[in-house]
C-alpha cells in the first residue's frame, strides 16, 4: 500500500510539474511578445523625442501632433504585448526608462544630434506602424528557429 501511495504521489508530482511547464508554443509567444513590446517601446520614445525636437524648429503643429499620436498608439501596443509576455507594469516602466535614457544619452541630451536616433529608428518605426505584420513575422521566424 505504501509503495502504491508513493508511486501515485511521484506520478502526481511529475504530472503537476508538466502542467506548470511552459509549452513550446508558450515560449514562442512570450519571446515574440517580449521582443515586440521592447521594439514598440523604442518607437514610442523615438517618436516622443522627435516631437520635442521638432518643436525647436517651429514646424507645422500637425506634424508634431502626428508624432505624438503615433507615440501614444505604439505605447498602447507595447503595453499590450508586454502584458501578453507576462511583464509587470513596473518592469515595463523600468524598460521604458532605460530606453529613454539610452536614446537621450546617444543624443548627448542635445536635439541638434537628432539624426543619431533618426538613422536607427525612423525606418523601423515607420514600418512597425504601417505594416506591423512584417515585424511580427520577423520575431515569429526567430522564435521558431530558437525553440524548434
Amino acid at each position: 500500500m505504501k509503495k502504491l501511495f508513493s508511486t501515485i504521489l511521484v506520478l502526481g508530482l511529475l504530472l503537476s510539474g508538466n502542467t506548470n511547464a511552459e509549452t513550446v508554443q508558450e515560449k514562442i509567444d512570450n519571446y515574440v511578445f517580449n521582443n515586440l513590446s521592447f521594439e514598440y517601446t523604442e518607437c514610442q520614445h523615438y517618436l516622443m523625442i522627435m516631437s520635442e525636437a521638432l518643436k525647436t524648429n517651429n514646424p507645422d503643429p500637425a506634424i508634431i501632433k502626428n508624432y505624438v499620436e503615433n507615440a501614444k498608439l505604439v505605447s498602447d501596443i507595447a503595453f499590450m504585448y508586454g502584458e501578453e509576455a507576462g511583464m509587470s507594469i513596473e518592469a515595463m516602466m523600468a524598460r521604458s526608462k532605460q530606453i529613454s535614457n539610452k536614446m537621450l544619452k546617444s543624443l548627448d541630451n542635445n536635439f541638434a544630434n537628432i539624426s543619431v536616433i533618426q538613422l536607427e529608428y525612423s525606418d523601423k518605426c515607420r514600418s512597425m506602424i504601417e505594416t506591423p505584420e512584417v515585424r511580427n513575422q520577423y520575431w515569429l521566424n526567430k522564435a521558431f528557429k530558437k525553440y524548434q
